[in-house]
């Protein structure tokens, strides 16, 4: 059995995102800032007629902004209902053996999220797989798509 996983990047370092809760990468976009949002919140985007709730994952994981670099936006799906994730890049599409992907040491996740569940051999390189509902407290998801809604 295999798991394939959308590669992804923010800054230097390579990430994955699950291939099924991926709906779409768009190169450009803009983003109409919601004020008094989460800090890691750039604001919302009209994507094919669907305002998205923009998350900077970035500033989720407090990694340095590179100014140089032409955002991505990932549109994934999270229980049904859609948000955008600003990455640096989205480069392909893995095909990865279960037996090279590994559940995540609970010692390394925080308490109240999950932001990481899964880690993934990649011919020798290791790949954090980022677990999207793990990156929000349930309060915080209740404003995040209450965030449609303010627009």
């Amino acid at each position: 059995m295999s798991k394939q996983f959308v590669v992804i990047a923010l800054g230097e370092q390579k990430y994955c995102m699950p291939i099924e809760l991926v709906s779409g990468v768009i190169d450009h976009f803009s983003v109409t800032n919601v004020p008094n949002s989460l800090s890691y919140v750039d604001g919302v985007s009209n994507i094919r007629g669907e305002i998205l709730p923009v998350i900077n994952l970035k500033k989720v994981f407090k990694i340095e902004d590179d100014e140089t670099v032409e955002p991505k936006l990932m549109s994934v799906s999270l229980d049904g209902k859609n948000i955008g994730l600003v990455v640096d890049s989205a480069s392909n599409v893995i095909t990865v053996d279960e037996k090279f992907v590994s559940e995540i040491p609970p010692i390394l996740c925080q308490k109240d999220r999950q932001y990481f569940n899964l880690v993934a051999n990649i011919d020798g390189n290791l790949a954090i797989v980022i677990n999207p509902f793990g990156l929000f407290t349930e309060d915080e998801k209740k404003e995040l798509f209450s965030l449609k809604d303010k627009e």
